[in-house]
């Protein structure tokens, strides 16, 4: 105990203490700057790499790209505006689209019209909308083969429900539940032959169409731009024009309509199952 009394041993004692007290610190600096650095430097990387991929462009999309990426679809429609694939492929071509409207939506040609270029919902409605800018535009790429339908119940309802998808606003149920209605749940084949889903009338009384594909896009279409722009979009409502009776004088929707709907609307109360020309293609080839 006394040893620890005498002054050189203290002054010991305390070099020793501060000189492992530095090193502690020294310690804790080190591992200090040795995270910092690599936070640093980490930055560094991230900014590096951010700063390469503004300066890497995207390759444009060509009419090429676009055709070669979205041939099923192409295809699809070619046959159901029975269209030649082959012209209509040579026919893009020679329109010369600009580059700068492609995008993967649209093909480059439609626009509003104020110039801009129209944006769809996806690439299978903007490939639609350009078939059919080409039926009107180019009347000499249409052929008049006319195809009665052959393909069962399952892929005229796999049809309802991806045009049903194309057109934002109407209710594929509901397409699905009228059409059952009007054609005996697509049994019907004095409607069948004309392809005709709806019921459709013309002056010459049940309207004809090219294909079943082609009708069943003209009464999705019929539905969307008559009735469910114009804020018809219930059973009641649609069925008030589209299939109405007399009672007594007062116009009202046919309650033997409304009764073959409702319980048509038992039958497809289920989740959209087809939205996609492979899909179509798929079920049309027995492969579902």
């Amino acid at each position: 105990m006394k040893l620890l009394k005498k002054p050189y041993l203290i002054k010991i004692g305390k070099i020793m203490a501060v000189f492992m007290l530095t090193i502690l610190v020294s310690g804790a600096s080190i591992k200090e700057m040795a995270v910092l650095n690599e936070a640093n430097l980490a930055k560094k990387y991230i900014a590096e790499e951010q700063v390469i991929a503004q300066n890497i462009e995207e390759p444009k999309k060509t009419v090429d790209t676009f055709i070669m990426e979205n041939e099923e679809q192409l295809r699809f429609f070619a046959t159901m505006f029975d269209m030649n694939y082959d012209e209509v492929i040579t026919k893009i071509k020679e329109i010369n689209i600009d580059p700068n409207y492609l995008n993967e939506l649209n093909i480059g040609l439609l626009k509003d019209f104020e110039g801009n270029i129209i944006n769809y919902n996806s690439v299978d409605r903007g490939i639609l909308e350009f078939f059919s800018y080409l039926e009107n535009s180019y009347p000499e790429l249409v052929k008049t083969t006319y195809r009665p339908c052959s393909a069962d119940r399952e892929y005229i309802e796999g049809l309802v429900q991806y045009f049903s998808s194309l057109y934002n606003n109407v209710d594929y149920k509901l397409m699905l539940s009228i059409g059952a209605a009007e054609s005996g749940y697509y049994t019907a084949r004095t409607m069948l032959n004309k392809n005709n889903i709806y019921g459709g009338m013309g002056a010459g009384g049940l309207m004809g169409y090219k294909n079943i594909e082609y009708g069943v896009w003209q009464y999705i279409k019929k539905m969307s731009e008559q009735y469910y722009d114009k804020g018809l979009n219930t059973m009641e409502s649609i069925g008030y024009v589209f299939c109405p009776t007399n009672v007594n004088g007062v116009k009202v929707v046919s309650p033997h309509w409304l009764n073959l709907v409702s319980k048509a609307l038992e039958t497809y109360n289920y989740e959209i199952r087809y939205v996609s020309i492979a899909q179509l293609n798929d079920l049309i080839n027995n492969e579902i």
